[in-house]
């Protein structure tokens, strides 16, 4: 488990939307690609962080855990279950390091470890379904197919396939899609939700003044979408650089990262 010595830098997000109510906001913290990283003893430096932004719910946008073979989440689920009991509204999408624990025999162990921390904060995995908050906010947690995470290639998701897993979006509410990869921001977009948060990418490793993250999970050099926000065709999508690493415990120029993101209405 790879220790940061250092709290994470908060990053503030600020979204407007005439669909929200004009008497108030909603603060959210976003974390994405934990992996198991730890920020001083039991976590102390990490939940300091989310202290300081005092959300109202807490998204996490996947790989909080990780999968390779000596994996290790008893303290990231110990972590989890401290993060629950201080912001009871967790929002929790997968991402590809969760989706293969559950699904491939390989990680039995850490499989049963991640479903017993689940079990004990109470919470579940938002695999192709919403949930609504605050009356006005709809969240969906996307869970793709292991061939839309492969190396050396982006596959496109087919057109209506959004619409299967998660039905039509509510034209009424603001609509919260918590989708891992953000490689598929053009495909997102034509399920028209309001909003995306993403990760994955982990800021591209290496950031490069003035050209941005140098590679992707994928292997594809200057991601196009490695942090930060992005908009097209109405539909907004923000990208975290993630709190942790794994297998390449780097980052230059790229500390690790929670997001504060305040939504309100106009």
């Amino acid at each position: 488990m790879f220790v940061f010595n250092k709290p994470p830098v908060i990053t503030e997000y600020v979204i407007e939307s005439e669909k929200l109510k004009k008497d108030g906001e909603k603060v959210f913290a976003v974390i994405s690609d934990l992996h198991e990283c730890s920020f001083g003893t039991d976590n102390r430096l990490l939940l300091e962080a989310f202290k300081d932004i005092r959300p109202d719910a807490v998204m996490i946008a996947g790989d909080l855990i990780s999968s390779y073979s000596n994996g290790n989440p008893y303290s990231t689920m110990k972590t989890l279950d401290m993060l629950h009991k201080l912001y009871p509204l967790i929002f929790f999408a997968p991402g590809n390091h969760e989706k293969k624990i559950i699904e491939r025999p390989v990680f039995k162990r850490q499989k049963a470890c991640f479903k017993e921390g689940m079990e004990k904060t109470g919470l579940s995995l938002m695999r192709n379904e919403h949930r609504d908050v605050f009356n006005d906010i709809r969240v969906y947690g996307l869970d793709l197919d292991h061939r839309f995470y492969r190396r050396l290639i982006t596959r496109r998701i087919p057109e209506h396939m959004l619409e299967r897993l998660l039905g039509k979006t509510d034209t009424e509410k603001f609509n919260i899609l918590i989708a891992h990869d953000p490689a598929h921001f053009p495909d997102y977009i034509k399920w028209k939700p309001d909003l995306i948060l993403s990760g994955h990418v982990h800021g591209g490793l290496i950031r490069i003044p003035g050209i941005g993250g140098l590679i992707s999970p994928a292997y594809t050099l200057f991601p196009k979408y490695d942090a930060g926000l992005y908009e097209k065709d109405g539909v907004k999508m923000i990208v975290s650089r993630g709190a942790g690493s794994h297998t390449i415990n780097l980052r230059i120029n790229n500390p690790p990262e929670i997001m504060k993101l305040v939504i309100k209405g106009i």
